[in-house]
């Protein structure tokens, strides 16, 4: 272990404890600030020639993606910044690791295809499947605010409005924001299965839905007989479609939750997509030229 390792540890306890950053998050600095430590050598004082020579090693690994070398950069300079803010400007100040991470367009699912999603786990319901009511409500939610799937399963009966559709949702980072169920159909849905859930005798820090609704996705997934697709693909879907019907994209930034607007800009390119479509298919100069 480096000299590095007792800050490493005391690091991650914020992260775990004050931040309260995500299970998910948290393994991935604790996998990246593990890996530079079993790099650096041992009871040696730590410089900022000896960080980026570990960096770059770690870099030219041929097994790792250009996006997870930049998360590791990033994992080492957050962990620097709040342990040795001098070593890390030191290190990081004038000092880029040339990456060519190719941006990818988030996979969002065509308005077809979520209409034979919702229908397929309606038809569910009404076959009285297991689960089948819920898992429907689950999937309209996500499509219709964007929430992330551990947000869903977070919800606790509480943090509802029905009367409003305002959800106080707790996301990355502790940010707490409010989503807004905007139609009144889906807004019913809710209260009926919230009011259900009370005539159990639940109260309001009880949670509202489970984790097997990721599972349950997929299962309703093969029989609309899509192609793969995921609980966050929803929540890409329902950033595209509302930047598609022209809602402002900071409105849209904060219902997803975005600390950054440019996060929320990559959805721009996919209606930029969108666009050229629906101009190919309605090619108003055919009978002109």
């Amino acid at each position: 272990m480096s000299v590095l390792r007792s800050e490493i540890d005391s690091y991650l306890e914020k992260c775990r404890g004050v931040r309260r950053l995500s299970p998910h998050t948290l393994s991935a600095y604790e996998n990246d600030l593990n890996q530079l430590d079993a790099r650096l050598p041992r009871d040696e004082p730590v410089t900022s020639n000896l960080l980026r020579s570990c960096l770059t090693t770690i870099a030219e690994d041929p097994n790792l993606a250009p996006t997870s070398v930049k998360r590791k950069l990033a994992s080492v300079r957050a962990f620097l910044r709040a342990t040795n803010e001098a070593l890390a400007l030191e290190t990081f100040g004038n000092w880029r690791l040339k990456l060519k991470a190719p941006q990818r367009l988030p996979k969002a699912i065509a308005r077809r295809e979520l209409a034979s999603l919702l229908e397929t786990a309606r038809l569910s319901a009404g076959n009285q499947q297991v689960d089948g009511d819920v898992t429907h409500l689950c999937l309209i939610l996500m499509a219709a605010t964007g929430l992330r799937v551990s947000e869903l399963c977070a919800l606790r009966i509480g943090d509802i409005r029905t009367d409003s559709g305002e959800i106080k949702v707790n996301g990355k980072g502790a940010r707490e924001r409010i989503a807004i169920v905007a139609n009144g159909r889906v807004r019913k849905s809710l209260a009926a299965h919230i009011g259900a859930l009370r005539k159990m005798g639940l109260g309001a820090a009880d949670a509202i839905f489970h984790n097997r609704r990721g599972r349950r996705l997929h299962s309703v997934a093969r029989r609309s007989r899509l192609s793969r697709v995921t609980p966050h693909m929803l929540r890409h879907t329902a950033a595209t479609m509302l930047l598609e019907r022209g809602v402002d994209i900071r409105f849209v930034q904060r219902l997803l939750g975005h600390a950054s607007i440019a996060t929320t800009q990559i959805y721009t390119h996919v209606s930029d997509i969108a666009l050229r479509d629906a101009l190919v298919r309605a090619d108003v100069m055919r009978a002109l030229v």
